[in-house]
């Protein structure tokens, strides 16, 4: 083997070396920056705080916003629902937090409005809704369209993601001497054609020895805004 040959020789192992392990942990060091950084998928993903739940009536709602729609309702002078919804909504307010917003709005022959919006459920809010349901004189009527409409412009103003609205009523709707029937309709239309959020709107229909049998618009009320309906008997 002439010196030519020897040299040829050494070039082709030479070639072999650079062209095999050395070049072969190159490529897998360039590839690997391509790899995703290992929990790198989940750095942009914030996990959202997780609605509370509240025990109203016997119902379980969530939720990180509540707007609660009661009638300052008394029939013949009696005022023994309106007091177990006062004490009902106080007890309840008292089991959320201050992460938690909330509002009341009440209802007889005119709209009562807590406050202009919805705000946190903390100590001193709490306090200042159960003093002024407490204020609030029970007459007879149940003008439910108007607290409805405030009540859901509220939560619907509301930053929250989990939105509750709960709907009371003692009768079906009647004002004045618009008594139920038509008034009830334009209710129904106008409350849901106002829901553009389409949130949750539940509805508890309270009975007593003096009427019964009116709880179809609540039925159909939470029916058609993707609620629950409850029946409280006395």
């Amino acid at each position: 083997m002439n010196l030519r040959s020897i040299l040829l020789l050494l070039l082709v192992l030479a070639g072999l070396l650079v062209g095999g392990y050395p070049v072969t942990d190159a490529a897998d060091g360039l590839r690997k920056p391509l790899d995703l950084p290992a929990g790198g998928a989940g750095d942009d993903d914030e996990e959202e705080d997780s609605p509370e739940s509240i025990n109203f009536y016997g119902g379980e709602f969530e939720g990180d916003t509540f707007v609660f729609v009661v009638p300052a309702y008394g029939f013949c002078g009696e005022t023994d629902i309106f007091d177990n919804i006062r004490q009902e909504v106080s007890g309840t307010l008292n089991q959320l937090s201050a992460a938690v917003d909330f509002s009341v709005v009440a209802y007889n022959s005119q709209t009562y409005i807590w406050r202009p919006d919805c705000c946190s459920a903390n100590t001193g809010n709490k306090a200042s809704a159960q003093a002024w349901l407490g204020g609030l004189t029970p007459i007879e009527n149940h003008c439910l369209l108007d607290a409805a409409l405030v009540a859901l412009g509220l939560a619907q103003q509301s930053p929250g993601n989990h939105k509750q609205v709960i709907i009371c009523g003692a009768r079906e709707p009647y004002c004045g001497g618009e008594a139920g029937g038509s008034y009830a309709d334009q209710c129904l239309d106008s409350i849901t054609a106002a829901n553009f959020e389409n949130l949750p709107i539940h509805t508890i229909y309270f009975t007593s020895p003096f009427y019964s049998g009116e709880e179809s618009f609540y039925v159909n009320l939470s029916a058609m805004n993707g609620g629950n309906f409850r029946q409280v008997d006395y």
